[in-house]
This record gives structure tokens, sequence and C-alpha cells, in this order.
């Protein structure tokens, strides 16, 4: 079984996660393409990635019940920390990179090298950021974190009366800890890290996206809320698929309304819904990956390097079956995998798992298809507990 990206978690989120600086927002949404140089008869990308997304850690002190990882089970991806002898192989990507995120799956700040890969990241010119669960966010760890220079830090936050179902933590004790850093940096007086959230949208807490967006911007100077809708991959959460809600169009015209009124972004992106970051003139740059010169961007872009090295294609899991141990940087961004795929998408092929990627197509069927048929999480009784019952069409 080939293992997805976690769309979910707000890794995707942290595209903003991937460090876009507060002046391009006037920008137009194909900000990606226009600084890939792309060979279509050879399949060759002319520069090295321009984003690199490093697990740091597969390992996670949560378990949201959405995550395609249950980490209450292995599955096909255990729960290990980078090498050092990885982190050194990945250091070329990571100096030549405009962005570095570093995290996939897993709590980055467990990773006990964590301010290493930092300072690693510092020898080059990328913008580091990461995407967290907050619960790690310490005083003193915000205040290394200020001073590190870290660009971005995306908290996931999944609701106020929901995130305790979804996430196993309750909203006021992650509200706590974005207070916490944007306290430190006020202290020290620094612009970074740009602040961001990231929500997940579903049935259970579509209703408290403009709540949270009140709250917490009201509270915190926030770069952006990041919204993408929720990808199925338990049987039994198809329920809490947004594309089966009636009113979710209702509920982002909202929140949407809220942000205008006390003025944050919030960027929707992976998705179908009007209000998507694709279907804006302007806005923060492209922050998903569906492209229309390169049909998915992400092969052309950007680069993954989960804990054990291997390489991971594309945010919905494809995998080369290379290794940053075993091939030079562009052995692996230039292998005849990359440059096959890359001169399909250009010719707007999607094939085998392609056709049905949630995170370019959006959509009822495509966010249902990576379900795991029988599998269930771990944490479904937190969930489902105070006779809460995933339903279909609200």
């Amino acid at each position: 079984m080939r293992y997805p990206c976690p769309g979910n978690c707000g890794v995707a989120a942290t595209r903003a996660h991937s460090g876009y600086r507060t002046e391009n927002i006037a920008m137009s949404a194909n900000i990606k393409e226009q600084v890939v140089d792309f060979d279509p008869a050879t399949g060759r990308v002319l520069h090295p990635p321009r984003h690199v997304f490093v697990e740091l850690t597969s390992r996670c002190n949560l378990a949201c019940v959405h995550c395609p990882k249950d980490f209450g089970a292995e599955l096909d991806h255990p729960a290990l920390d980078m090498t050092l002898e990885v982190l050194n192989a990945a250091a070329p990507y990571l100096r030549q990179a405009r962005f570095v995120n570093l995290n996939m799956v897993g709590e980055s700040m467990l990773y006990r090298h964590f301010d290493e890969a930092i300072g690693l990241c510092a020898e080059g010119h990328a913008e580091v950021s990461f995407n967290t669960n907050g619960l790690l966010l310490s005083e003193a760890r915000s205040r290394h974190i200020v001073a590190s220079r870290v660009h971005s830090v995306t908290v996931s936050v999944d609701g106020i009366e929901s995130n305790e179902p979804i996430r196993g933590v309750d909203y006021a004790t992650l509200r706590k800890r974005i207070l916490q850093l944007a306290a430190a940096k006020e202290r020290a007086g620094s612009a970074l890290p740009h602040l961001a959230v990231a929500f997940t949208l579903m049935r259970r807490n579509a209703g408290e996206l403009a709540r949270i967006v009140a709250d917490l911007a009201g509270a915190v100077k926030l770069h952006a809320i990041y919204v993408q809708p929720l990808v199925v991959y338990y049987e039994s959460l198809r329920g809490e698929n947004p594309y089966r809600q009636s009113d979710v169009e209702a509920h982002v015209a909202r929140a949407k309304e809220v942000a205008a009124a006390v003025g944050t972004n919030l960027v929707f992106f992976r998705s179908a819904l009007e209000d998507d970051e694709r279907n804006r003139k302007v806005g923060l740059g492209q922050i998903g990956q569906a492209s229309g010169r390169y049909g998915c961007i992400d092969p052309f872009y950007e680069i993954k390097i989960r804990s054990t090295g291997e390489i991971m294609g594309c945010s919905y899991g494809l995998m080369p079956g290379l290794r940053v141990q075993e091939h030079d940087l562009e052995g692996i961004w230039n292998h005849e995998w990359y440059r096959t795929l890359r001169r399909h998408l250009h010719r707007q092929e999607f094939i085998g798992r392609c056709a049905k990627c949630p995170y370019v197509h959006g959509g009822i069927l495509s966010q249902e298809d990576p379900v795991r048929v029988g599998v269930k999480h771990s944490q479904e009784a937190r969930f489902f507990a105070g006779g809460y019952q995933s339903g279909g069409v609200a």
C-alpha cells in the first residue's frame, strides 16, 4: 500500500507553510509555474527542487482521527526518527532550496535533533517552516523558534468543541500555546515567525470555522488560516466528507465574512469549493498543487524526504523507490521516474492514482478514494463518544 502525505494533518497547509512572503499576497495564483524551468522534450527540470519537505520524525504525540497514519498501528510507515546520516544526505537539498518544511507525518518538535535541523537549513537561503499540533510550544521552545528566525509556524486546529474528539487535545490548550508563541515574538521585537492555523474541514466542525476565525484572529495576528477539506481514509468517516454536506458553502461564506471583518487571510485550497485559491485572480500564491500548465505542480517544484530517506514524489504519496542515501540530488530529481511522470502531467494525462487525486481534482468521490475499507482508526471511540454519529448530507 502506498502511504499518502497526510493532507488532513495540516502539512499541506504549511505550504504557507511554504513561506510565501506577505508582500506576495497580490501575486497571481500561478506563482510556482512562473519559476519552473522545464524541458518538455526530456522531462527534466533545470533547477533543484524549490521546496523541500523533510520528515524529521514519523512519531507523534497525538492520534488525530482523520490522520492517514493510525498512530495505534504501524501499517507500512514505522514510527521512527530520521538518522543523522539521512539528515546529512539531505543537506544538499536543504542548502539549495528556496523553502524548507520540517515535517510530513509526525510532530517535528519530537525529533531530538530538531535544533540541528534548523541550523543545517540556515547554511542555505531557505525560509524554514513547519506544521505542529502545538503541544510542544512551551515558552522555552517558543523563544528558541523566534531566535532561530524560523519563517513560519502553522498550528493545526480543527474546532472549538470538536478539536478534542478529532485531535485528542482541547482547544483552550492550543489557543494558549499559539498566544505564547505570539508573545515570544512580541518580546523579541521580531516579525518572525509568521503564525498560521491549519483547519481540516469536515461535517463535524464546519459550523465552528467562523468562530475559530473570530476568536484566534481577534486575539493574535495570524498570517493566515488555511482550510482544506477532509480526505477520508477510514470508512466510518465517509459521512464527514464536506462535499456531502449541503450547507458547507454557507459555512465557508460565513467564515469568509468574519475573516474580512477581523482582517486575516482565509485561504481554501486543494478543494472544489467556490472560494478555493485556484478560483481567485489574486491571493497568497499557489498553495495547492493543481496547475493549468503542468497538471500537478508537485513533481516540478518540490520534493519530499521521509524519515527513512525514501523520496515521496507527490503529496498523494507516489513513491519512485529512491533514497537520498543512494543517489545524489540530480540523480533523484531528474531520474527517469520523475521525467516520465512530468511528461504525462505536462500533457494533462492523469494516469493511475493521479486520476483520482483529491488534492488536484477534489469532490465527493475523489475525497473517498483512499478509504481503507474495513480499517478502523484506534481513536474512533473518542470521535463518536457522547452519542455523536457521522451522518451523510446535513
